[in-house]
């Protein structure tokens, strides 16, 4: 299973702010407290609430950290991983609080929440921890906890590590994929080569420091463990005895986190609405990277846009325009007077093939100067079982966007080819892994248009 989005959506989700509640990342807030049952951190979080609220704990007066009387109280009291306070107690006579680190973690993140603070020496429960502790606010709590995490906690903290936001710039597109990726269980180094080679939280035009296995163990450490404390997560080990832990997603995670990925949902096609079969060719390529796409003859070129940069693996970073019989259309700049480009969203294109057009040229990032010749190759009436638009051809994969156009992208697939190249390392880098320029697959594709056409995830990525 791919976890491949249209570039479009994808933007949305590296964009998106795990504080905005409106956003894309959802979390149901009217959930109770039984389906949270296996949610560690959630269960622990109500456990040291409770605590203060009973009786405020002294901070000590070296670190300002939880007394060491109730770290114990706390060790005793929470939900551990199985194993987790043996093996703490079997390395300590007596517990400070980084001793217990899913402690430490935990009092800090409640802390940046609002829900703990620390007054006059001693740690208290806020007025908000007061009222977010009734059962029938978990959700609420949960929905706090879950985003403070994500958008606010410093992530190599979980590693007593450097400050580094850089990781947590991405981290809802993160949370995306690891949700795909562990719908049919996925190890950890699986995992971490996808966040890695989709360059989100990892790589951000720079090696990780430290090597893959560092990698492999800031993904585990600040990413999948915490979600299986958050009971998002289960963790399990392969059946053969390696010890390489298997993570799956449970029930919770589709209970309590949806995505609200903003599709725009187009009007559903007319019986009656013809099929007009497109080929779509990058020019100055050599090899050719071409597509042939199968698409109602009821899109505006402001639509067909989408479904050619979708279907050619393009962001949608760039301006783009098309040239149509010695007229431009496109987005008109409003600023500039001479601006002669018409209006794309007015222009459909059953009506353009009614006048005999028959050719025409989409061009897209005015700076690398991609230009794709299109080539109207047939008219026809569309089949009952099929869904449209649809990719049923192609070949070779998708330049990097701003790699410098056509020389640029020579030069950069040479490169890449040859470990030896002086730029291999850098372009390596820069693209965030290994690149195939004969990468393609007209299934995958078809799969990317048909959630940007209807906004409905396929079989293979349903969440």
């Amino acid at each position: 299973m791919s976890p491949s989005i249209p570039p479009k959506v994808e933007q949305r989700l590296f964009a998106a702010d795990p504080l905005d509640a409106e956003g894309i990342l959802r979390v149901e807030t009217s959930i109770g407290l039984e389906p949270f049952a296996e949610s560690r951190t959630l269960v622990n979080a109500r456990t040291l609430l409770a605590a203060l609220l009973e009786q405020p704990a002294k901070a000590t007066s070296e670190l300002k950290n939880l007394n060491r009387a109730f770290v114990k109280r706390m060790t005793e009291e929470m939900a551990w991983p199985p194993g987790y306070s043996e093996q703490v107690w079997r390395h300590n006579r007596v517990l400070d609080e980084t001793d217990v680190l899913r402690l430490f973690i935990l009092r800090h993140l409640m802390e940046i929440a609002g829900l703990v603070n620390r007054r006059k020496g001693a740690f208290r429960a806020t007025q908000l921890g007061k009222r977010l502790l009734a059962p029938e606010r978990a959700g609420q709590l949960f929905d706090l906890l879950v985003r403070t995490y994500l958008g606010r906690l410093n992530w190599a903290f979980v590693d007593l590590g450097p400050e580094d936001r850089e990781m947590q710039r991405y981290c809802v597109h993160a949370l995306w994929t690891i949700r795909q990726l562990a719908e049919s269980g996925a190890t950890t180094e699986e995992i971490a080569s996808r966040l890695a080679v989709s360059d989100t939280i990892w790589l951000v035009g720079r090696p990780w420091p430290g090597g893959p296995d560092s990698l492999r163990a800031a993904v585990r450490r600040r990413l999948l463990e915490p979600l299986w404390d958050f009971g998002l997560l289960t963790r399990e080990h392969e059946e053969d005895g390696d010890r390489s832990p298997l993570w799956r997603v449970t029930p919770l995670f589709d209970t309590a986190i949806r995505f609200e990925l903003g599709v725009t949902i187009a009007a559903a096609a007319s019986p009656d609405d013809a099929v007009v079969t497109l080929t779509v060719t990058l020019l100055g390529t050599e090899p050719s990277v071409w597509r042939r796409l199968e698409v109602p003859s009821s899109l505006t070129l402001e639509r067909l846009h989408e479904i050619l940069v979708t279907a050619m693996g393009w962001f949608d970073y760039h301006l783009h325009a098309f040239e149509i019989d010695g007229r431009r259309y496109g987005q008109p700049d409003d600023f500039f007077d001479l601006d002669d480009t018409l209006p794309e969203e007015e222009i459909v294109l059953a009506d353009l093939v009614g006048v005999g057009v028959d050719r025409f040229i989409y061009e897209y990032d005015f700076g690398d100067g991609w230009q794709h010749e299109i080539v109207v190759e047939s008219v026809g009436e569309p089949v009952s079982d099929i869904s449209y638009p649809r990719c049923t051809a192609g070949e070779r994969a998708c330049p990097p966007e701003d790699c410098g156009g056509i020389p640029g992208f020579a030069e950069f697939v040479e490169a890449m080819a040859d470990p030896r190249h002086p730029e291999h390392e850098a372009l390596r880098a820069w693209y965030g892994g290994e690149f195939d320029p004969a990468a393609f697959s007209a299934e995958e594709t078809s799969s990317l248009l048909h959630m940007l056409w209807t906004g409905e995830l396929p079989d293979d990525l349903g969440m």
